[in-house]
Protein backbone atom coordinates (compact mmCIF):
# COMPACT_ATOMS: atom_id res chain seq x y z
CA UNK A 1 0.00 0.00 0.00
CA UNK A 2 1.27 3.45 -0.88
CA UNK A 3 0.31 6.32 1.38
CA UNK A 4 0.92 9.83 0.09
CA UNK A 5 0.30 12.98 2.12
CA UNK A 6 -0.30 16.06 -0.01
CA UNK A 7 0.00 19.56 1.40
CA UNK A 8 -2.54 22.18 0.45
CA UNK A 9 -1.53 24.49 -2.38
CA UNK A 10 -0.56 28.07 -1.56
CA UNK A 11 -3.23 30.75 -1.13
CA UNK A 12 -3.38 34.15 -2.81
CA UNK A 13 -5.23 36.41 -0.40
CA UNK A 14 -5.28 39.32 -2.86
CA UNK A 15 -7.17 37.29 -5.46
CA UNK A 16 -9.69 36.07 -2.90
CA UNK A 17 -10.39 39.60 -1.62
CA UNK A 18 -10.54 40.90 -5.19
CA UNK A 19 -13.07 38.24 -6.14
CA UNK A 20 -15.20 38.40 -3.00
CA UNK A 21 -14.75 42.10 -2.13
CA UNK A 22 -13.06 43.96 0.70
CA UNK A 23 -15.93 43.35 3.11
CA UNK A 24 -15.31 39.60 2.74
CA UNK A 25 -11.76 39.88 4.09
CA UNK A 26 -12.92 39.11 7.63
CA UNK A 27 -14.54 35.89 6.44
CA UNK A 28 -11.47 34.96 4.39
CA UNK A 29 -8.88 35.70 7.07
CA UNK A 30 -8.41 32.05 8.04
CA UNK A 31 -7.30 31.24 4.49
CA UNK A 32 -3.94 33.00 4.38
CA UNK A 33 -0.80 31.76 2.70
CA UNK A 34 1.07 32.05 5.99
CA UNK A 35 -1.37 29.79 7.87
CA UNK A 36 -1.51 27.41 4.92
CA UNK A 37 2.30 27.26 4.96
CA UNK A 38 2.25 26.25 8.63
CA UNK A 39 -0.22 23.48 7.82
CA UNK A 40 1.93 22.37 4.87
CA UNK A 41 5.04 22.26 7.07
CA UNK A 42 3.20 20.12 9.64
CA UNK A 43 2.03 17.80 6.85
CA UNK A 44 5.60 17.31 5.56
CA UNK A 45 6.95 16.76 9.09
CA UNK A 46 4.23 14.18 9.78
CA UNK A 47 5.00 12.34 6.54
CA UNK A 48 8.70 12.23 7.41
CA UNK A 49 8.00 11.01 10.95
CA UNK A 50 5.71 8.28 9.64
CA UNK A 51 8.02 7.34 6.77
CA UNK A 52 5.41 7.89 4.07
CA UNK A 53 5.62 9.71 0.77
CA UNK A 54 4.52 13.32 0.48
CA UNK A 55 4.02 16.06 -2.08
CA UNK A 56 4.68 19.60 -0.93
CA UNK A 57 2.37 21.50 -3.28
CA UNK A 58 2.61 24.63 -1.14
CA UNK A 59 6.35 24.96 -1.79
CA UNK A 60 6.41 23.47 -5.30
CA UNK A 61 3.85 25.86 -6.77
CA UNK A 62 5.51 28.94 -5.32
CA UNK A 63 8.73 28.07 -7.18
CA UNK A 64 7.03 29.19 -10.43
CA UNK A 65 6.91 32.87 -11.37
CA UNK A 66 3.32 34.05 -11.64
CA UNK A 67 2.03 31.10 -9.61
CA UNK A 68 -0.88 33.09 -8.18
CA UNK A 69 -2.66 33.39 -11.52
CA UNK A 70 -1.16 30.34 -13.20
CA UNK A 71 -2.20 27.80 -10.56
CA UNK A 72 -5.15 29.40 -8.68
CA UNK A 73 -8.28 30.69 -10.41
CA UNK A 74 -9.75 32.42 -7.34
CA UNK A 75 -6.78 32.50 -5.01
CA UNK A 76 -7.69 29.12 -3.49
CA UNK A 77 -8.94 26.60 -6.07
CA UNK A 78 -6.67 25.09 -8.71
CA UNK A 79 -6.66 25.96 -12.39
CA UNK A 80 -6.00 23.39 -15.11
CA UNK A 81 -2.28 24.18 -14.75
CA UNK A 82 -2.54 23.79 -10.96
CA UNK A 83 -4.14 20.37 -11.34
CA UNK A 84 -1.40 19.45 -13.83
CA UNK A 85 1.20 20.10 -11.10
CA UNK A 86 -0.68 17.74 -8.76
CA UNK A 87 -0.81 15.08 -11.48
CA UNK A 88 2.89 15.43 -12.39
CA UNK A 89 4.00 15.26 -8.77
CA UNK A 90 1.77 12.27 -8.05
CA UNK A 91 3.11 10.41 -11.08
CA UNK A 92 6.66 11.02 -9.77
CA UNK A 93 5.73 9.47 -6.42
CA UNK A 94 4.10 6.50 -8.19
CA UNK A 95 7.18 5.96 -10.33
CA UNK A 96 9.51 6.16 -7.30
CA UNK A 97 7.37 3.46 -5.66
CA UNK A 98 7.60 1.25 -8.75
CA UNK A 99 3.99 1.86 -9.73
CA UNK A 100 2.82 2.68 -13.22
CA UNK A 101 -0.32 4.73 -13.68
CA UNK A 102 -0.98 3.05 -17.01
CA UNK A 103 -1.05 -0.43 -15.47
CA UNK A 104 -3.11 0.44 -12.37
CA UNK A 105 -6.64 -0.91 -12.14
CA UNK A 106 -9.58 1.27 -11.18
CA UNK A 107 -12.24 0.46 -8.60
CA UNK A 108 -14.72 2.84 -10.24
CA UNK A 109 -15.41 3.90 -13.83
CA UNK A 110 -13.82 7.02 -15.25
CA UNK A 111 -16.09 10.04 -14.84
CA UNK A 112 -16.45 10.27 -18.64
CA UNK A 113 -18.01 6.79 -18.66
CA UNK A 114 -20.69 7.57 -16.09
CA UNK A 115 -24.25 7.90 -17.33
CA UNK A 116 -25.15 11.21 -15.67
CA UNK A 117 -28.87 10.65 -16.22
CA UNK A 118 -28.71 7.30 -14.44
CA UNK A 119 -25.38 7.06 -12.56
CA UNK A 120 -26.32 3.93 -10.62
CA UNK A 121 -26.01 1.81 -13.75
CA UNK A 122 -22.35 2.84 -14.14
CA UNK A 123 -21.44 1.30 -10.77
CA UNK A 124 -23.07 -2.10 -11.18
Amino acid sequence: MLIVLITPPPVCEEARISLYGDNASNKLSERTNEVTGEYAKACVETAKEMGVSYIDLWSKMQETDGWKKKFLWDGLHLTVDGNAVVYQELIKVFNEAGLSYDSMSFDFPDYSEIDHKNPQTSFQ
